[in-house]
C-alpha cells in the first residue's frame, strides 16, 4: 500500500467553523480545493428543503441572528427564511447555509468529488432518493454513531459507503468497536474514532495508541477504512498518529492538516545521499 494519506475529511462543510465559516457554499469549495471530503450534517427546513446545518438553530454560527430567529429551529424556519440570513464573517460575508439539492448538482457535474453527509434530523429514505436521483450516490459517505441505520440506509444506496463514528469517553468507544467488530462490520465502510483531549507527555489523547494501533489492524483485516478526528492537533500530535500507521483523518483545520502531512511525507521520503 502506499505511504500517503488514503481519505481525509472536512469536518463540518469544509472548513469546521475555524479557518471559514461553516455550512456555507465556499467552505465546501475549500474543502474540496484542498483534495478532501466536506462534510454536510443535514437537517430540514420547514417547507421541507434538506440543508446542510449541524445545530438545530441557527444562534452558533450567526451572531447577528435576526430577533425573530433566535432559538427558533430550522425545522420551523422555511428555506426563503434561512437562505436571506448571512452566515458569513466580517472579513468574509454574504455567505449563506446550502441546501443538499445544491451540493449534490455539483457532485453531479464533478464525479471526481465526494462528501460526507452527517445523519442529523430527516428521513433516512428520502435523503437516499434525492441522492439516487441525482446518480451520486458512489460519491457519497453516509455517516452516524447507529449502525444500524447505516444498514438501513445501505439498502436505499447500495452504492454509498458508510462510517460509524465512535466518540465519548476512551471505554464507550472501545465497547462500541467490540461491538461492531464482533458483527463482522456488518453494512460499514469506515469506522471513526473521536480523539478527545487529554494531554500528556508525548500522547495528546484519551484514547491510547495501543487502542488505535489495534483497531487499525483489525478493520484492515475486514477491508474496513479506520479514520480518526482529532478536535485538536499540533505538528507533533499528528507526526504521533501517522506514526502507528493511521492514513485517514477528518479534521476542523484542514489547511493546518494539509501542511503537517506535506511536513511529514517530506520527512519521511528524503533520500539523504541525493543533493
Amino acid at each position: 500500500m502506499e505511504d500517503k494519506i488514503i481519505l481525509w475529511e472536512a469536518h463540518r462543510a469544509g472548513a469546521g467553523g475555524y479557518e471559514l465559516p461553516e455550512s456555507c457554499l465556499a467552505a465546501f469549495e475549500y474543502g474540496w480545493e484542498l483534495g478532501g471530503r466536506p462534510e454536510a450534517d443535514v437537517n430540514m427546513t420547514s417547507d421541507g428543503v434538506m440543508v446542510s446545518l449541524h445545530d438545530p438553530t441557527l444562534d452558533r454560527i450567526c451572531p447577528q441572528l435576526p430577533e425573530n430567529l433566535k432559538g427558533r429551529n430550522v425545522s420551523d424556519i422555511s428555506w426563503a427564511e434561512l437562505r436571506s440570513v448571512d452566515v458569513g464573517w466580517p472579513d468574509f460575508p454574504d455567505q449563506h447555509v446550502v441546501s443538499l439539492e445544491q451540493l449534490f448538482s455539483i457532485l453531479q457535474r464533478h464525479p471526481e468529488r465526494h462528501m460526507v453527509i452527517d445523519y442529523k434530523r430527516v428521513s433516512i429514505s428520502a435523503l437516499a432518493e434525492m441522492i439516487n436521483r441525482y446518480g451520486v450516490a458512489s460519491q457519497i459517505t453516509f455517516a452516524c454513531c447507529h449502525p444500524e441505520l447505516l444498514r438501513e440506509f445501505k439498502k436505499f444506496a447500495p452504492e454509498a459507503r458508510t462510517k460509524n463514528w465512535l466518540g465519548g469517553s476512551p471505554e464507550k468507544i472501545k465497547e462500541q468497536f467490540t461491538r461492531i467488530r464482533e458483527e463482522g462490520f456488518q453494512g460499514i465502510t469506515e469506522v471513526q474514532l473521536h480523539l478527545n483531549d487529554a494531554p500528556g507527555e508525548k500522547w495528546r489523547y484519551a484514547l491510547d495508541p495501543e487502542f488505535v494501533s489495534q483497531a487499525l489492524a483489525e478493520t484492515r483485516n475486514e477491508n474496513v477504512l479506520l479514520q480518526v478526528l482529532p478536535w485538536k492537533f499540533e505538528r507533533e500530535d499528528l507526526f504521533a498518529i501517522l506514526d502507528l500507521g493511521v492514513r485517514s483523518f477528518a479534521v476542523d483545520f484542514p489547511n493546518k492538516f494539509k501542511k503537517v502531512c506535506a511536513d511529514y511525507f517530506s520527512r519521511r521520503n528524503a533520500t539523504p545521499d541525493v543533493p
